[in-house]
């Protein structure tokens, strides 16, 4: 029992860790493109390493710790006293987000049935960029501050309902085609060892401070 606890918390750190290092590499690398691009190819990787760790792990609440290991990883970035504080809160309100709707629709990701299947993918890519939309809205009233994304009806309408179909095109292709492959089920089942999460885990808050 013991180890089995063992298993599932190494796990979380990896898998939260991993999501950390692509978001310090990858994500960051992805700002200095248009943001059509950029705000397209981001959520695909995470729904993919989100859907991995619970299968991986086998439990849906393992998918809230694991976006949280993250989200802390995210946060390391408040230390930078030249990085306004923006720039690191969005960003975590993205992946609560994200961590909150693939954990809600994980039934129908493990549907039999295709299209509920595309549908959760769907329901996801575009519910958190309206759940960002809604945060931004409320901050706003809250302190006066208009985001660029709430500028015009084009900028919400290229946010919410372009990056998140042609996003969520991606990540159906990522969560739905690659799940039927034995080799990526096989990955599912490998023992993670301590040392990996941990390795991983360090990597992921110096790469998240150093700002590449």
């Amino acid at each position: 029992m013991e180890n089995n606890k063992l298993e599932v918390l190494v796990k979380i750190i990896f898998f939260g860790a991993l999501w950390g290092v692509i978001e310090a590499t990858l994500g960051y690398v992805l700002h200095f493109l248009p943001m059509l691009i950029s705000g397209t190819l981001m959520f695909p990787i995470v729904i993919f390493v989100l859907y991995r760790a619970y299968k991986s792990i086998g439990s849906r609440k393992a998918i809230f710790y694991v976006g949280m290991i993250a989200i802390m990883i995210k946060s390391t970035n408040l230390l930078l006293p030249m990085l306004p504080a923006a720039k690191t809160i969005n960003p975590m309100i993205s992946m609560f987000l994200q961590s909150l709707l693939v954990f809600a629709v994980i039934p129908m990701l493990e549907s039999d049935n295709n299209i509920a299947k595309v549908s959760g993918v769907m329901i996801t890519s575009v519910g958190w960029r309206l759940g960002v939309m809604g945060y931004l809205v409320m901050n706003y009233y809250a302190t006066g501050f208009l985001s660029f994304r709430l500028e015009s009806f084009e900028s919400i309408f290229t946010f919410t309902a372009i990056d998140g179909f042609l996003s969520g095109l991606l990540a159906i292709a990522l969560v739905v085609g690659l799940s039927k492959l034995k080799s990526i089920n096989k990955i599912d089942r490998i023992q993670i060892h301590p040392l990996v999460s941990a390795v991983t885990l360090v990597l992921a808050v110096v790469f998240t401070l150093i700002k590449f």
